[in-house]
């Protein structure tokens, strides 16, 4: 389920990490009413309604998009709010209240409500780490719900790959209806 998605997610990185690296290459003025040179940590960079777009051969394969993200004084992490990502040919959908991007690893850490609609399926939980290379998981004691027509299943502690296998940890039950 989730697995099929993280191939087209993992395309997403590079375009997040170029936009960091554009953003730490800018200069950032010191504030007229502050005396002196600031520390590093008060500089802070930030983008607003960021759209990213991956388009071949005509045809989006993905998009991402950001109300805000504001950026570390070093450069290396990213805090991301309002994200949601579409990937139309696998009929997959994401949105996160917050998140952190982390440049130097890749990771991509969604925090607060999250939905996902993978393949028919709805996704809800609280936090979700999408790692490079293919995997997805959310913490261990996170509460996961899966709900298609027909079958909800709970749980706690999902971990996904590419391989399209899907996992939950424990405290897992399933209903028919």
């Amino acid at each position: 389920m989730a697995g099929v998605s993280m191939a087209q997610l993992r395309k997403f990185f590079p375009a997040l990490l170029l936009l960091g690296a554009a953003l730490s290459a800018f200069s950032i003025k010191q504030r007229a009413n502050e005396p002196g040179p600031q520390k590093q940590a008060e500089y802070r960079s930030s983008l607003s309604d960021i759209n990213v777009l991956n388009i071949v051969d005509g045809r989006t394969l993905w998009s991402a998009t950001s109300k805000k993200a504001v950026f570390s004084g070093d450069g290396g992490t990213a805090s991301l709010s309002g994200v949601a990502i579409n990937i139309p040919a696998e009929n997959a959908q994401l949105t996160a209240t917050g998140g952190q991007y982390d440049m130097d690893t890749g990771m991509l850490s969604l925090t607060g409500e999250i939905n996902s609609r993978v393949k028919g399926f709805d996704v809800k939980t609280s936090s979700m780490q999408i790692v490079p290379g293919g995997k997805l998981n959310t913490g261990s004691n996170d509460m996961v719900l899966l709900r298609k027509k027909g079958i909800m299943i709970q749980g706690r502690g999902l971990e996904a790959n590419q391989k399209k296998n899907v996992r939950l940890d424990r405290n897992v039950k399933a209903i028919f209806y």
